[in-house]
């Protein structure tokens, strides 16, 4: 990765160079699996990564083993998680940024990101510029990433009582409506920032609850809150091998 075009992105540091022996090393250091899909999920504090990789193992919150979730159980280190029957993947829980100041090759830098397959950033409102800056960095390094904005269950519910709908499948459309305009501004504007470049990074729409159902190979929960939005496409951008046949 060359320093002026870190630099050129607007990062600022004194260490830009990320080379093959210190990839080498934070796999060692992570634990990396070199037989399997390695799949990281950063993103800020409280913004759903445990809750949401809980929900892909099928645990809850108590269960043993399970991702760290609450206000005042923010993840301390790097833990590893299997998905039950996809012994072909390992996902990642690691500290969030704490902050959206932080850099986002700090941030990168620091939690060793360059070391994962794949790079999952979790948000649960629109997408930040740091979180830009942050999907940036892991396309500098040739790694898949993706987006994923968590909480829609919650999100709709806020919807109904905000915007004094009638119902939920009111404040269903209302939220998805904003939220793919604003999918799409974003686009554009990483688009617009980035023009040498067809950079597409999509943004999926999940709730913890509705991605759980789905693990389960629900079919579609009736309730507008936590019906299925993106939940089907958001595994199967994760590894095809989780998509089964779910009645939608």
């Amino acid at each position: 990765m060359h320093a002026e075009l870190i630099h050129a992105r607007g990062y600022d540091t004194d260490q830009p160079t990320i080379t093959k022996e210190l990839i080498v090393s934070a796999q060692e250091t992570v634990g990396y699996d070199k037989d399997k899909q390695n799949i990281v999920f950063a993103g800020n504090v409280n913004v759903g990564k445990s809750s949401l990789i809980n929900a892909l193992c099928d645990k809850g919150g108590n269960d043993d083993g399970a991702a760290r979730v609450g206000s005042i159980q923010a993840t301390m280190g790097i833990t590893r998680h299997e998905i039950p029957n996809h012994p072909e993947m390992l996902l990642y829980d690691i500290p969030g940024a704490r902050t959206q100041d932080v850099p986002a090759f700090q941030y990168y830098h620091d939690q060793m990101l360059y070391a994962f397959d794949t790079v999952v950033l979790v948000h649960d409102t629109t997408l930040t510029q740091a979180d830009i800056r942050l999907l940036k960095m892991c396309i500098l390094s040739n790694q898949k990433c993706l987006a994923v904005r968590t909480k829609s269950d919650d999100h709709i519910r806020n919807y109904e009582y905000d915007k004094e709908c009638n119902n939920l499948e009111e404040a269903r459309q209302i939220f998805l409506s904003e939220i793919r305009q604003d999918i799409e501004r974003c686009q554009e504007q990483i688009a617009a920032s980035w023009p040498e470049r067809e950079v597409q990074v999509r943004d999926y729409v999940v709730s913890s609850r509705s991605v759980r159902s789905f693990m389960r190979q629900n079919a579609s929960p009736k309730d507008a809150a936590t019906a299925y939005i993106d939940e089907l496409d958001f595994a199967f951008a994760l590894s095809p091998t989780l998509v089964v046949n779910v009645d939608n």
